[in-house]
């Protein structure tokens, strides 16, 4: 890529990159942890946990819909104060929190800056860029900034509950996000004109265009069916630190890594629960691009299709062992599948859209994504509750085995969901 593309792209671009660096650091910071410190620090029991990171996630995929009308109506620099102002907000109580009540309204101000975010900053990109080689610069500095964020924060949250009290995680995010305030009040540079705010969607067109879209049989079924593969990321985020904090031997895993990589003298201790989750964002940032190219031959629907069965599978190994190095050789497997299968799921929900709806039906493929985190949540919290929690707190040996068994099957249902719908002959435009 050339530098000049670079040298090309606007100021008020490169600010709302940056802020995107810092709210997916605050967030991948605390959301890693959160089931640590609901479930082991507040005694939050965990399908109790596991309804609240529920309906937490599932709103973070929603709000945005009604968000990014807002934000073009009123003004993406007012929508960036309001978000970071909320977002410091929400981190600053959750730190302080103890009360349950508290604890909900802290992630319900997350839930409503971190929706504001979404789609303020990819509709800058898309405002201050020309269709084109520009504009495809933006966006890959756009999706870079969010894989650094999901690389840092979790190291930055393990480096700091590890000297400090666990509450200062949520502080040093709410300390992001107000740096971040005082950004979108000196430095960015409103991109939408006084013209388009009294053009903009107004909010009751976003209930008419979601009532539109699910009246496509086809297209609701994908989202039904895909929502497994995206369950499944969600628990893998909120319910896999837990685990390895209960069963695997990091500490030994670190010791073993230091034989060879000596991090241990520059971070002291470093292999967190979160950072080893945080694998997943590492081998993405290096490997999307390699298999995206061995995949481009592929039809879209095989690659999804291989890539949830794949990923699936993935979770055999965590439930046979919790041996570090046996969860690192399922999480590699793991992104492997989700590489090779979430983007090529919005390149097919804009296949099956008629023609001159593809921008719309790609704004509400995320309905996938609220759905899978919506009843994910609660279900991750049931299976740990019965399997790992209740058999530890009667002295009984835990069952991971059929916790991991609980999760796969969600993976299952969307894997065969798969294969009967693209065995459905659908539209001329399909992928």
């Amino acid at each position: 890529m050339s530098p000049s593309l670079y040298r090309r792209l606007p100021g008020t671009l490169y600010s709302a990159v940056v802020m995107e660096l810092f709210e997916r650091l605050a967030y991948y910071g605390m959301v890693l942890v959160l089931g640590l410190y609901l479930v082991q620090r507040i005694g939050i029991r965990p399908e109790v946990y596991g309804t609240v990171y529920g309906i937490f996630t599932a709103a973070l995929y929603f709000l945005p819909l009604l968000a990014g009308a807002l934000a073009d109506r009123f003004g993406y620099r007012p929508a960036l104060i309001v978000a970071f102002a909320t977002l410091a907000g929400g981190y600053w109580l959750l730190g302080t929190a103890t009360s349950f009540p508290l604890i909900c309204g802290a992630l319900g101000l997350i839930a409503v800056g971190g929706s504001i975010i979404k789609p303020t900053i990819s509709g800058t990109i898309t405002r201050t860029t020309a269709d084109g080689p520009l504009r495809t610069v933006g966006f890959g500095l756009y999706y870079m900034m969010i894989n650094a964020g999901g690389l840092l924060g979790p190291v930055i949250a393990a480096q700091v509950r590890n000297r400090a009290e666990f509450h200062y995680v949520f502080w040093v995010s709410a300390g992001a996000c107000a740096l971040m305030l005082l950004q979108a009040l000196l430095a960015f540079r409103e991109p939408v004109t006084v013209a388009q705010r009294a053009a903009g969607k107004p909010l009751r067109q976003v209930f008419v265009e979601i009532l539109r879209v699910l009246r496509n049989g086809r297209f609701v079924a994908l989202l039904v069916i895909f929502s497994g593969f995206w369950g499944m990321i969600n628990i893998l985020f909120g319910f896999m630190p837990l685990y390895l904090e209960t069963f695997s031997d990091l500490v030994a895993a670190e010791a073993a890594i230091d034989r060879v990589v000596p991090l241990s003298r520059l971070l002291g201790r470093w292999l967190n629960p979160e950072v080893f989750i945080a694998l997943d964002s590492l081998l993405i940032v290096l490997l999307q691009a390699p298999v995206s190219h061995a995949t481009r031959r592929w039809q879209t629907v095989t690659a999804m299709l291989v890539g949830t069965a794949v990923a699936t599978g993935s979770w055999v190994l965590p439930a046979l062992s919790p041996a570090a190095a046996v969860v690192a050789l399922g999480i590699v497997i793991w992104s492997l599948g989700e590489m090779s299968c979430s983007a090529r799921f919005f390149q097919y929900c804009g296949s099956i859209a008629p023609p001159d709806q593809v921008a719309v039906y790609l704004g509400y493929s995320f309905l996938s994504i609220f759905l899978g985190n919506l009843y994910s949540g609660p279900w991750g919290g049931l299976l740990y509750q019965r399997f790992i929690a209740d058999p530890q707190a009667a002295g009984l040996p835990p069952s991971p085995v059929l916790f991991f068994a609980g999760v796969m099957a969600m993976g299952a249902a969307a894997t065969v969901g798969l294969l009967l719908y693209s065995r459905r002959p659908g539209p001329a435009h399909d992928a």
